[in-house]
């Protein structure tokens, strides 16, 4: 199933913000989607007896199971997959194990993903790798990731030049990354360099340029 056809939603996580970073994620990836969330098992259930989703996004680890327990996380995850045969379900863990990912397939599962994982677009990757490939697993957390500056004086679009440029290996050049990131943003190099040339002299007006770039 192509993923913007997939408009009805849920989304079952218990972490505030997590669950609005899923929902921008989701809306991203499919603009025309409609959303439901749940932050527990009880209301995700409720929602599940009065609607049909195409996908659901579930995070095994809901208030009143041990997120600690192998049993209880499969039996989250078992309640709702045969409760909703018909949609596309995908786990969201920050406690993901090779092991419940081949449980979690038994049971239906289309998608596993450590949280750690995500970033922007991650999403609708995942859903294009299930409807090419019937399945995507991410497990790998990140551990060694470059250090990372967030401003609020700064654009999105300039907080990713920095970004971009504070992350940039040693061999590549500036010239290189601008070619990249425009790629990246939709928009020419020389206008992926005017956002990051901004980016550095507002941080520098701040006294908060980091040396990396």
């Amino acid at each position: 199933m192509p993923p913007d056809s997939l408009q009805d939603i849920l989304i079952i996580e218990d972490q505030h913000l997590m669950r609005l970073a899923l929902v921008r994620e989701m809306q991203a990836a499919i603009p025309a989607c409609v959303i439901h969330a749940a932050a527990t098992m009880e209301t995700a259930l409720e929602l599940i007896r009065t609607n049909q989703f195409a996908l659901i996004l579930i995070d095994p680890g809901l208030p009143g199971y041990d997120p600690g327990s192998e049993v209880d996380r499969i039996q989250t995850i078992s309640a709702i997959v045969s409760r909703t045969p018909t949609a596309i379900h995908v786990v969201i863990t920050g406690s993901e194990s090779a092991q419940e990912w081949e449980d979690a397939q038994r049971l239906g599962v289309a998608g596993y993903i450590a949280k750690n994982s995500l970033k922007p677009g991650t999403m609708g990757a995942v859903l294009q790798t299930i409807a090419d490939h019937g399945r995507c697993v991410g497990l790998m957390h990140e551990t060694s990731v470059a250090p990372e500056l967030y401003h609020a004086v700064l654009s999105p679009r300039e907080q990713e030049a920095v970004q971009w440029m504070m992350q940039r290996p040693a061999d590549i050049s500036r010239k290189v990354i601008f070619d990249q990131l425009g790629e990246h943003l939709e928009i020419d190099a020389a206008s992926a360099e005017r956002y990051y040339k901004r980016a550095r002299a507002k941080l520098l007006k701040f006294g908060q340029l980091p040396n990396s770039i």
